[in-house]
């Protein structure tokens, strides 16, 4: 293996011509949102830092280094000292003697076009104190670091505590459960968080920046004046380039992370982070899940509706379910429920439940004998779980493991207790015994009271809902839009409180559903005239949870706390008010 420091231009030409590296993007190609650099203050430089998630070792050091990457093009670390921190350094170039836009230029103006560009980098990694850390420098630095050994809390985690809380320029955040939704927002000149209208809580903020006033920091003491910051998976800021101040800059930085506070309007971004695949603590996280697998009444796991396929639910009429090494061939079943799942799991060898699920399939049909597939999704997006490991709160939503901080559940535990306590007019009748499932349930109830409106299974089909939606079940005397559930724990009303919305948004929003639902309200036996200016003003959700209990904060899981915080806040800023009853057995 050659060493980097030892590489000459005559020696990097031999590397074969037509080779290309998909990881990389081209140097001259900028960034969707990506912000202006700020020229730099002298003595120091922009630099992207990682924490480390391995040993502050020499070892440690090399085990966070990405060796294939560094072996495939023949580039070597070499310990090096900066001050008195033991460090790693790495550095080299890939030249490209011929850009892949040429050929196109050629091909377009009939003019032979032959230039090349090099890509180069370094990554220099360090012990500082008690941590690890990697600084990449140029386009290639980044890839040197192993991406799985990186701690991708750091960047957030110094961001939202020095930050000054009016300047924040940039977000990045992800909706929970809305597959995979990134929204990116860049105001030049800065503005506060609130006013970016996150959703506290249903949204992850991945990359905050904007500007930090630590005159700690060498940049702000040098310039005299704030500093922009961005912090995400790394943090990008400017280091001193002298060895003394480098490590003091490093060491100022950690003390912010470990001992400030982050300022109240920014807090609640580190109360909901995604658990990275590479966290210690996910092999355990996997144990837990296959021995509640192996149960037929595991706590807090349960069954919810992934995001994408809200809109399609009220179209399946039956699922088919394949779990490999289950000891069960694929069965078809009309009603999905977390029961149905376990017995494809109950009888499976240990470690064979959790991945039975992660490569088990479950397909969805629009007819009751599985003839009419709709689509086909894995298994294990479908179960969510709530898991404490030491002093942490764990939820599995969609196959992704979230943390949540214990403030964060407090708050929304609170906003849902409101939501609960709010008397309603609405009353229905008991679900007695004889009454099988939600169908019958809807039909006996508008029989028994002239004011209600049977629509179940009415769906209006329009242009942007091509295979048609429900409005609601029960259409209220006063023009309310009631959505009735009967589910034998909460997962799966997270789904219901999300066709709320929907169903909302369409008859205020789209004329031909607002057009069809006025038709179908005349034509029901207790139907009547609503008038063309009918908007709904309430949405009710009507829910019967299995035996005597009852829609607590202790009987919902917290995604469907989100998602019921989630309908209950878009409503509302629609003028519509949201109310949660209880639907009485007997």
């Amino acid at each position: 293996m050659r060493s980097a420091t030892n590489r000459t231009p005559a020696a990097s030409s031999t590397r074969p011509t037509n080779r290309k590296d998909r990881r990389r993007l081209d140097p001259h190609q900028p960034a969707l949102f990506d912000s202006p650099v700020p020229p730099a203050t002298p003595g120091t430089h922009p630099t992207t830092v990682y924490r480390l998630r391995v040993s502050p070792t020499p070892d440690g050091l090399r085990k966070a280094l990405n060796l294939r990457y560094l072996n495939d093009n023949g580039f070597e670390p070499v310990p090096r000292f900066v001050a008195d921190a033991p460090a790693l350094l790495v550095h080299g170039s890939v030249p490209r003697p011929r850009a892949e836009w040429c050929d196109i230029i050629a091909g377009l103006t009939g003019e032979e076009v032959d230039l090349g560009y090099s890509s180069g980098g370094g990554a220099l990694l360090l012990v500082v104190d008690e941590r690890a850390y990697a600084l990449a420098y140029g386009t290639l630095g980044r890839h040197m670091v192993d991406q799985e050994e990186i701690d991708r809390t750091f960047g957030v985690s110094f961001a939202v505590r020095a930050l000054m809380p009016s300047d924040i320029r940039q977000v990045r955040r992800r909706m929970v459960g809305a597959s995979g939704r990134v929204d990116r927002s860049f105001v030049p000149a800065g503005q506060p968080i609130w006013k970016y209208g996150i959703d506290k809580w249903g949204e992850i903020v991945g990359q905050v920046g904007g500007r930090t006033d630590n005159m700690r920091l060498s940049v702000c003491r040098l310039s005299g004046k704030p500093t922009r910051i961005n912090g995400g998976d790394a943090l990008h800021i400017h280091l001193c380039v002298e060895p003394g101040g480098l490590l003091a800059d490093l060491r100022e930085i950690e003390r912010v992370c470990q001992e400030e506070t982050p300022p109240a309007d920014l807090e609640f971004i580190t109360q909901i982070r995604p658990v990275p695949p590479s966290d210690p603590r996910v092999p355990r996280l996997r144990d837990i899940l296959d021995e509640r697998l192996a149960l037929t009444d595991p706590p807090g796991l349960g069954l919810a509706v992934p995001g994408d396929l809200v809109g399609d639910i009220e179209h399946i009429r039956s699922y088919r379910i394949r779990v490999p090494k289950s000891g069960r061939g694929a069965t078809l079943t009309g009603e999905l429920d977390l029961p149905t799942i376990l017995a494809h799991t109950n009888a499976a060898l240990n470690g064979d439940r959790w991945d039975g699920l992660r490569t088990g399939t479950l397909t969805l049909y629009a007819d009751a004998s599985g003839n009419e597939e709709m689509q086909s999704s894995r298994l294990y997006r479908w179960i969510t779980a709530e898991v404490a490991v030491g002093t942490s709160q764990l939820l599995l939503h969609e196959g992704n493991w979230y943390e949540i901080g214990e403030r964060h559940r407090d708050f929304l535990r609170r906003e849902i207790a409101e939501i609960l306590a709010r008397p309603s007019d609405i009353t229905l009748p008991p679900w007695t015994v004889d009454i099988e499932d939600e169908d019958s349930y809807n039909r006996a109830a508008a029989g028994s009271d002239p004011g209600l409106v049977l629509l179940d299974k009415k769906l209006l089909r329009t242009a942007q809902h091509s295979r048609g939606i429900e409005a609601c079940d029960l259409l209220g005397p006063g023009g309310e839009l009631i959505h009735v559930k009967r589910a034998k724990s909460s997962s799966p009303l997270s789904h219901l409180f999300a066709q709320g919305i929907v169903s909302y948004e369409a008859l205020r929003y789209q004329a031909d559903a607002r057009a069809r639902f006025l038709d179908v309200v005349r034509q029901q036996p207790n139907g009547r005239n609503l008038g063309q200016d009918f908007r709904p003003s309430k949405v009710v959700y009507a829910i019967a949870l299995g035996g005597s209990r009852q829609v607590t904060v202790d009987s919902l899981f917290t995604f469907a706390q989100v998602a019921l915080y989630q309908a209950m806040k878009t409503l509302r800023n629609e003028g519509v008010d949201v109310e949660v009853i209880a639907i009485p057995p007997v």
